[in-house]
Formats: C-alpha cells, sequence, structure tokens
C-alpha cells in the first residue's frame, strides 16, 4: 500500500467514518515499525560513543546529519561541559564539574558553618590518603570568615602521601593574612592524612575547602574528606 500523509490518515478516522481494511493497511505502511527495516536503517546510523546522529533516505543516501560539535554549538555549551550525546535518547550528559586536568580545581568539596563558641576546638579534615597505602601528592585550601575576630580564613595544605617512607613528605601549611589562626598536618593513629586548623573562637564561622589536581594525585570531591571537631591535638 501507499505511504499516506498524516492529513490523509487523519481524515479516515474522524467522526461517523468507519475505517476499512486498506485504510488500516495505509496507517501501519505510512509508520515504522520497531522491528522494521526503516527504524532499523535509522538506528544503523546512531552512534552513541561520538554522538552523532545521521538520517538516510530510501536510495541509504544521507540526508541529514547531527553532530556532537553541531549539539554543542546550538545550545551554546562549552565543549568542557559536554561529556556525551545519545542520538538515540537525545540525552545529553554535562560535566558540570569541569575538567579534571591537572591544575584543575573543584570547589566547596567540603563546607561547614557554626553558631558554636569555642576556644579549644580544632578542625581536623582527614584526607582519604593512608601513608601504609597510597602514592598520592594533594592540594587543599580552606577559605571562610571568622566572624568572631573579624578574620579571613584562608589556609593551604600541600604534601605528598608517600608509601615508602610511611610519612607526608614535602609538605607545607600556610596560612594568608590572618596571624591568629593556626594550622598544620598529621598521620593519624588510623594511618589517614590529617590536616587541621584552630580558631581563637568558632563563634559564627563558615568556611569550605577547595581541591586542586596537583602532580600524581587527583581532584577530590564532595565526601572524599571528613570532618572532626575535637579539642584533641590528634585524633
Amino acid at each position: 500500500m501507499p505511504k499516506k500523509t498524516i492529513p490523509e490518515l487523519k481524515a479516515y478516522f474522524k467522526a461517523t467514518k468507519r475505517p476499512v481494511e486498506s485504510q488500516f493497511a495505509d496507517l501501519l505502511d505510512s509508520y515504522a515499525h520497531l522491528n522494521g527495516p526503516e527504524l532499523k536503517r535509522i538506528t544503523n546510523n546512531i552512534n552513541t560513543e561520538s554522538g552523532y546522529l545521521r538520517l538516510r533516505g530510501m536510495d541509504n543516501s544521507i540526508v541529514a546529519q547531527i553532530s556532537l560539535q553541531d549539539i554543542k554549538t546550538n545550545m551554546e555549551i562549552p565543549n568542557s561541559l559536554v561529556q556525551t550525546v545519545n542520538g538515540q535518547t537525545g540525552n545529553v550528559v554535562l560535566n558540570l564539574e569541569g575538567s579534571e586536568d591537572r591544575g584543575s580545581t573543584r570547589e566547596g568539596i567540603l563546607k561547614y558553618f557554626t553558631t558554636g563558641s569555642s576556644t579549644t576546638n580544632i578542625f581536623h579534615i582527614r584526607l582519604p590518603y593512608r601513608i601504609d597505602t597510597h602514592h598520592a601528592m594533594y592540594h587543599l585550601r580552606a577559605t571562610g570568615y571568622n566572624y568572631q575576630q573579624g578574620d579571613i580564613i584562608d589556609i593551604t595544605w600541600v604534601g605528598y602521601c608517600y608509601k615508602p617512607s610511611g610519612n607526608i613528605i614535602n609538605k607545607k601549611s600556610h596560612v594568608a593574612v590572618s596571624t591568629a589562626i593556626t594550622a598544620g598536618q598529621y598521620v593519624g593513629s588510623d594511618q589517614y592524612i590529617y590536616v587541621w586548623f584552630k580558631l581563637p573562637d568558632t563563634y559564627y564561622s563558615t568556611f569550605k575547602i577547595d581541591s586542586m589536581y596537583v602532580g600524581n594525585g587527583g581532584i577530590l570531591r564532595e565526601g572524599d574528606l571528613k570532618l572532626t571537631v575535637s579539642s584533641a591535638a590528634q585524633l
């Protein structure tokens, strides 16, 4: 049966109409079946890995093609944010965390706020690195506001979790701006690396921690760091 246009098919099913066998056949012949050759020809030209969709005519010639780059450009999305495009479902997966090459940073992997006042509490932040297991360099930075002192929280920790020596090597903890905040790093009793800092008074303090990908380490994510607030010098 010849393929019919949508208006022609709709005319078969108007009120008071009673479609006949040939008209039902026209309806079926005018659409692609899930297992039919027409749909198979289309799906065979979808490449979900490189993200292009090609449509071919009856003579198998390409009549339209949408590439990953076309989608990026038309949607005005930076190339670095588009991770994958699925031509079959139309889903576009964005990498909102940005690139993960060396020098890249991920902000706010740990955030904290307290209204409590303490002159003895220390913020201990456990890294996901054990000195008896891992070889990993790291770069962490804490920034925030210590309201009680009217002070700026700006602390950077760098170091190398080095399994052969069972210790942290080539490490440094730097407190910028403030002369009242102290900071450092150590190996805990659980063999994990900890960085720490202490405020003169924690009342209404807010901070976040960012991670930078340096050396042979990696860029840390939310949930990788564990915060413990304690008056103990080390855990």
